[in-house]
């Protein structure tokens, strides 16, 4: 772990705005890009994809921990997988048992794509209080950002010729950018064509939606299973404008506290779940809806 006292990331509005701006103007190219860089195993992170899995959609042991969101917009809630992202889990549990991500802001809403939470101000800007630890960025070939995936913010940090990824307090929550026919169409050609990447990740992002770029990019550490239509709400919040992303009206995490699935249990949430398809079939149709651009 290390202190950086820098402006992070996700507070260099105009620039951060720009990255998104052209990703998703250019979003079949990125995709295709960003998921075969990493598949085929050229990326830095020297991970084997071809026997990953999507573990985010399979239901809990009881005892998994879960972190319990409870917002002015009412309450959703999100397991974690230790397992996978040990350091950035056992960071951020360690902030929400000290009362934390109480009283901070979601400062930043893009609308189909992400919002980000826990910030000790409502326009995002560091103060004395916020926490700057850096923690190596941490990535998973089991946990990929779906929506509702739980994310650090990740950036790189360093100089020219020792750059590494690094997550800081700052939460990714993944929203679902719809790809629109023709884009589709050319993914799916391009899928086809390659042996290396498992249908289960292909499947998961065609039925539960997702944004495909951030694909090993963000540290994802846990899944929100309870509560979408108030992940929904704040995902379509209004923002003030368009540069800084502010939402219109402030959304506060009033307490964040950890928890067990089995104090916290939703079966239809889950894969395993007789009713699981019919949950995920509205929680696709939900966010459909609020990520049209």
């Amino acid at each position: 772990m290390s202190k950086n006292k820098q402006d992070l990331g996700p507070y260099r509005r105009k620039q951060f705005q720009t990255y998104f701006q052209f990703s998703l103007i250019a979003i079949c190219f990125v995709i295709i890009f960003v998921l075969f860089y990493a598949c085929t195993g050229s990326s830095k992170n020297d991970i084997d994809y071809t026997d990953a899995k999507v573990i985010q959609m399979d239901e809990p042991a009881d005892d998994s921990p879960v972190v319990v969101f409870e917002t002015n917009k009412g309450t959703f809630k999100a397991v974690l997988f230790p397992d996978e992202a040990p350091n950035y889990c056992k960071f951020f549990t360690g902030l929400v048992e000290k009362g934390y991500y109480d009283g901070t802001y979601v400062s930043m809403v893009q609308d189909g794509v992400y919002f980000i939470g826990g910030t000790k101000q409502a326009d995002g800007q560091t103060t004395s209080d916020t926490d700057t630890t850096t923690i190596e960025a941490e990535y998973s070939k089991n946990l990929w950002p779906l929506k509702g995936a739980l994310c650090a913010y990740t950036q790189e940090q360093g100089h020219l010729f020792s750059k590494k990824k690094v997550s800081n307090s700052y939460l990714l929550f993944v929203d679902n950018y719809d790809l629109t026919e023709e884009e589709q169409a050319e993914l799916d050609s391009k899928l086809a064509d390659s042996n290396n990447i498992p249908e289960d990740i292909t499947d998961a992002f065609e039925k539960y939606g997702g944004v495909l770029n951030f694909s090993q990019q963000y540290t994802v550490f846990g899944q929100v299973y309870d509560g979408m239509d108030i992940y929904d709400e704040i995902c379509g919040t209004d923002v003030a404008d368009s540069e800084t992303l502010k939402p219109r009206e402030d959304i506060q995490f009033t307490k964040v506290y950890m928890s067990t699935y089995g104090e916290n249990k939703n079966s239809n949430a889950f894969a395993g779940s007789a009713d699981s398809s019919e949950v995920s079939e509205s929680a696709v149709n939900s966010a459909d809806t609020s990520s049209e651009m």
